[in-house]
């Protein structure tokens, strides 16, 4: 505890806000749509150089480049500071510049302010500010700066494949949810199926000699829209409400110009499964379309894909890492943080189940209406930056201390 004591006046609030917005806005104005993240990779790539941090790239097949930056000795525990660099595109609807990163009462706007611009500015100053203060006894920190979350995790799981994660004890995602008072220990899973339906052709004028696959496939959308979704009380979203199910039915495609009966149709559906409730959900959706008595031949496949199936998980709270985060939060909000599950999927589904490594999320959000993730007229507040990034720095140094 002694190097956490040492940093704890090292860490001034309001310079580091400063830091972080000065930083947050120069990244929000470098657009990064995924699978364009270079100019971001190379500028990210630049400044942690310019710190003197030692990058290097990690290329990812079909996206821009990933950013790794490691300290300490190479066959030293680590702790692992993770955050994605690519956003979604720009939607429709934005008042401000999505790339200005303008100011606006006391709101940052930009797209990629809340996912996660800001969010990856605190992560970057935390690594800075770890060099500067010194690492405790034989321990290591690694930042990773990934590309192609927002398509399949395609960073974070290079960066497994790489050894970005060698000798990894927890990891830090730098995503926010719900703003600075919530720490995010677990999130809902993503379990991907195809809903292939399969007809019989006919001539358009004579409908009743075939199946119409399509007709079949709105009676199946109907009856999975039906469907009751599981709930759990004592696991809590980051609206504050108790964790459930939600599915969708994400695409729909069949069918042909010609004037003949559609023979063929394929659903996509993705159920959100929340942590110790994913079994079975295969066979519900099959007993759905079964109670709508298609026509049609169906076949339900999970989808099992690296990319397509994120596995829920639950961080527990008497873990080394949660203690010590919300302790730190604690500090420097001054309130005991909510521990909650995140709705999305994200990076650290993967970091969990794949590596089995404790893992939270925190950072700046937001929540209620002000929560536009993925939307136009994304904002954080910039009363809440500088905050996550003393939080990384004190977690991490007193996660090092120990054995």
């Amino acid at each position: 505890m002694a190097a956490a004591t040492r940093a704890k006046g090292s860490t001034n609030g309001k310079d580091m806000q400063r830091e972080v917005l000065r930083l947050s806005r120069e990244l929000i104005r470098i657009p990064s749509v995924t699978r364009n993240e270079h100019k971001i990779a190379e500028f990210i790539f630049g400044r942690l150089d310019m710190w003197g941090l030692k990058p290097r790239f990690v290329e990812v097949k079909d996206f821009g480049p990933s950013v790794l930056a490691e300290m300490g000795p190479t066959d030293a525990p680590s702790i692992v500071l993770n955050g994605h660099i690519d956003t979604v595109e720009v939607m429709s609807g934005w008042k401000h510049n999505p790339f200005g990163a303008s100011t606006d009462k006391g709101m940052l706007y930009g797209l990629g302010a809340l996912d996660m611009k800001c969010g990856l500015a605190e992560l970057m100053l935390a690594f800075k500010a770890i060099s500067e203060i010194g690492l405790p006894g034989k321990s290591r920190v690694v930042l990773q700066a990934v590309s192609g979350e927002e398509v399949s995790s395609a960073g974070t799981r290079a960066m497994m494949a790489k050894g970005g994660f060698r000798k990894a004890r927890v990891a830090i995602v730098g995503e926010g949810f719900g703003g600075t008072g919530c720490l995010t220990i677990g999130r809902r899973g993503g379990s991907y199926f195809d809903v292939d339906i399969k007809g019989k052709a006919a001539h358009g004028s004579t409908p009743e000699e075939g199946v119409n696959a399509i007709a079949d496939a709105a009676s199946i959308v109907e009856a999975l829209g039906k469907m009751r979704m599981r709930r759990d009380p004592r696991l809590v979203a980051e609206d504050g409400k108790p964790l459930r199910e939600t599915q969708t039915v994400l695409k729909i495609s069949g069918g042909s110009d010609s004037f003949t009966v559609p023979e063929a149709c394929r659903l996509k559906v993705v159920r959100c499964t929340i942590p110790g409730h994913d079994e079975g959900v295969g066979e519900q959706i099959r007993e759905a379309i079964r109670s709508c008595k298609p026509k049609s031949r169906v076949e339900t496949t999970l989808i099992k894909g690296a990319a397509e199936l994120f596995e829920p998980y639950v961080t527990t709270p008497r873990s080394d890492l949660v203690q010590t985060a919300s302790r730190w939060i604690r500090h420097f909000t001054g309130k005991e943080p909510m521990h909650v599950i995140g709705k999305s999927e994200a990076d650290d589904n993967r970091i969990s189940h794949d590596l089995g490594l404790p893992v939270v999320c925190y950072g700046p959000g937001e929540g209620g209406a002000l929560a536009k993730y993925h939307q136009p007229e994304e904002a954080v507040s910039v009363d809440q930056l500088g905050t996550a990034a003393n939080v990384y720095v004190m977690t991490a140094i007193e996660l090092m201390s120990r054995p």
